[in-house]
C-alpha cells in the first residue's frame, strides 16, 4: 500500500514542477512577483505584455480579471486562516474581537425614504371586508 502512495505523491510533485496548466493558476503562482513589480511602480499593462511577449495568450481585459480574481481568493484564505488561528487561541497575540461588515438591508433605501418622507400619507387601519363589502364588526350589529 506504501508503494501506490508514493507513486501518487510523486506524480504529485512531478505535475507541481511542470507548472500550471491553467492561466488562473499561472497568474496565482506568478501572483508574489506581479505584486512586487505592482508594489515597485510597473503599470500592468506592461506586466501583461510581457507576460503575452512570451506565450501567455491572453487579452489584457482577461489578464486583469484573473489578477482580481486571484487577489480575492487569496485575501479570502488569508482571512479563513486568520480566523481559524484566532478560533483555536493561536492568533498574533491579537484579543480583538472581529467586526463583522453590516448585514445588508435590501429595505434600507425605503425605510430611509418613509423616514424622510414630509406629506400626509394615511395607512388605512380598518379592514378590508368592512371598507369593500360592508360587512365587519360595526356593520353587523345594525
Amino acid at each position: 500500500m506504501n508503494k501506490g502512495w508514493d507513486d501518487v505523491i510523486e506524480t504529485i510533485e512531478t505535475l507541481r514542477k511542470n507548472g500550471p496548466t491553467t492561466k488562473t493558476g499561472f497568474i496565482r503562482r506568478a501572483l508574489p512577483q506581479i505584486d512586487q513589480a505592482l508594489a515597485d511602480g510597473v503599470r500592468l499593462k506592461s506586466i501583461w505584455q510581457g507576460f503575452y511577449d512570451k506565450g501567455l495568450e491572453v487579452s489584457y481585459k482577461h489578464f486583469a480579471t484573473y489578477v482580481s480574481r486571484v487577489r480575492s481568493q487569496e485575501k479570502r484564505k488569508k482571512g479563513k486562516a486568520t480566523k481559524c488561528l484566532e478560533a483555536q487561541g493561536m492568533g498574533a497575540g491579537k484579543a480583538e474581537v472581529p467586526v463583522e461588515a453590516p448585514k445588508h438591508d435590501p429595505f434600507a433605501n425605503l425605510r430611509r425614504a418613509e423616514a424622510e418622507r414630509t406629506v400626509f400619507n394615511y395607512r388605512g387601519t380598518r379592514d378590508l371586508e368592512e371598507l369593500v363589502y360592508g360587512k365587519g364588526k360595526h356593520n353587523q350589529e345594525q
